[in-house]
């Protein structure tokens, strides 16, 4: 399975660092065995913003079968605020 992972952090510094959520979805990928396609991060950027050049790429890479699956530490957020689930089989 190829997978994308998104992180984003508000604000750079403070202790907050889009890298300890990377290492954590990269630990999770290979824990399944899933291959990581692309990894998509947005620094100091708000969750609150609609602009967010990463994500939108993401959105687009999905679009395109680019991956099988997608994570991030807040994906439902992002779910709630970008695109409504859809089902999947096996899900």
């Amino acid at each position: 399975m190829r997978a994308a992972i998104y992180a984003r952090v508000s604000t750079i510094g403070n202790g907050q660092s889009p890298e300890m959520q990377l290492r954590e979805m990269r630990e999770y990928c290979e824990r399944r065995g899933w291959t990581v396609a692309g990894e998509y991060v947005d620094p100091g950027i708000s969750g609150a913003k609609d602009c967010r050049p990463e994500l939108d790429r993401l959105m687009q890479d999905g679009h395109r079968r680019r991956f099988g699956r997608g994570g991030g530490l807040e994906i439902r957020s992002i779910r709630a605020q970008r695109v409504p689930p859809a089902p999947r089989p096996g899900d």
